[in-house]
């Protein structure tokens, strides 16, 4: 049976500059950076995660009104604080979870577009 989530597939029209992003704004390392065709294979990891994240190479982007990617925070409203001090826009949030009024969220669009949904369970 499995054990765990290997890797999440993020798209990027730019890989680089999403690199930078999750890097420089989120905290992320890069796990892994190789040639892959044209491309690159990369893999990006938080401190203490077993589950990676792919930066895969697309044409474009598909804005959506649900998240691509859901992130813990162990505070959201200061990751958010931090987030916009570093030029973060921020699209909503933070704010009490309407599943879950224990659940702080807000949400922000990564380098891409992708729409990112950071929450504090339980605050």
């Amino acid at each position: 049976m499995p054990s765990h989530i290997h890797f999440q597939t993020i798209g990027a029209t730019d890989q680089a500059r999403a690199v930078a992003f999750y890097t420089d704004k989120l905290g992320f390392s890069v796990h892994t950076d190789a040639e892959y065709g044209e491309d690159r294979w990369i893999f990006l990891t938080l401190p203490g995660a077993r589950t990676r994240l792919q930066i895969s190479k697309v044409a474009s982007i598909t804005p959506r009104e649900t998240p691509d990617l859901v992130l813990h925070c162990d505070d959201v409203d200061a990751d958010v604080a931090a987030l916009k001090a570093a030029g973060v826009p921020i699209h909503l949030g933070p704010d009490a979870a309407p599943w879950d009024p224990t659940t702080r969220w807000a949400m922000i669009h990564d380098s891409e577009g992708n729409l990112i949904l950071l929450q504090t369970e339980g605050a």
